[in-house]
């Protein structure tokens, strides 16, 4: 399957904003999922993606799937859901908003985990993570996670 390519994994989310990375388009990297992590892409914006898009309206995903190499590049943790497909990080504009994301999912969703992220630049955001596997997902919980 061609980078390329483009179509809708759900009704809101494409292919291409789910593996669009940046940091690998600058280096030259492939980002591109196998069936299995496909399969974790479709699932995570079926079971969360549009769910939360219902209710908000347009979110902006910041980060979708990751293939090992762009992982790696931007310094991803080595057991990262991104790396199955399974997770995406959401841009949030401001505190409040976030926890509303946030506070909808831990209600709404069955999620794996849920870290409300921030660096020091200031930049916050949504990490959500769905296990295709409803039986792996952990509820974890987290509402001021400081990302270096």
């Amino acid at each position: 399957m061609s980078k390329r390519q483009n179509f809708m994994l759900s009704p809101h989310f494409s292919y291409e904003e789910m593996t669009r990375s940046d940091w690998a388009e600058k280096h030259g990297v492939d980002n591109t999922p196998d069936e299995l992590q496909l399969a974790g892409m479709i699932n995570l914006c079926w079971k969360l993606g549009e769910p939360l898009r219902e209710v908000f309206g347009p979110i902006h995903v910041n980060s979708g799937f990751r293939s090992a190499a762009v992982n790696e590049g931007v310094h991803g943790v080595g057991n990262s859901k991104h790396l199955s497909g399974e997770a995406m990080d959401i841009r949030v504009a401001n505190r409040e908003i976030g926890l509303e994301y946030f506070d909808f999912i831990r209600k709404n969703v069955d999620y794996d985990q849920l870290l409300f992220e921030y660096n020091r630049q200031g930049a916050m955001w949504l990490h959500c993570s769905v296990c295709l596997d409803p039986k792996e997902n952990r509820h974890q919980a987290f509402r001021n996670y400081s990302h270096r």
